[in-house]
């Protein structure tokens, strides 16, 4: 083999290896683009799951918040028919004056609770 035939072959297999490498280097680019795809696509969904529970939790303390204010307004109501059930057996004359003021009293504050 003469000098010239050796150096056409090193060039030769220098130029597949460097094919070689920059193949190499686009699978690898390839990868990289495709991981960071799946990455971003998994946490879209934690978001629209993190954004739905949120949602969902909110929707469900708005409820209970409801269900709390009609719960006081029964006990409300009951307390109210048992103070003026009370109130009306009881006869005294000079009590008589105070309990409409204590009724009154009741009848705004309720009336204050309503309207909140």
């Amino acid at each position: 083999m003469n000098t010239k035939e050796t150096m056409e072959r090193s060039f030769a297999m220098l130029e597949s290896a460097l094919d070689k490498y920059w193949d190499m280097w686009l699978v690898s680019l390839g990868s990289m683009s495709w991981s960071q795809e799946q990455v971003e696509n998994m946490l879209k969904k934690y978001l629209d799951q993190r954004r739905t529970a949120r949602e969902e939790s909110t929707k469900i303390i708005e409820e209970m918040m409801q269900q709390v204010k009609k719960n006081q307004m029964q006990i409300q109501s009951m307390v109210k028919d048992a103070v003026l059930s009370a109130l009306e057996s009881v006869d005294f004359p000079a009590y008589t004056s105070s309990m409409d003021e204590l009724k009154k009293k009741v009848d705004e504050l309720s009336k204050k609770i309503e309207d909140k």
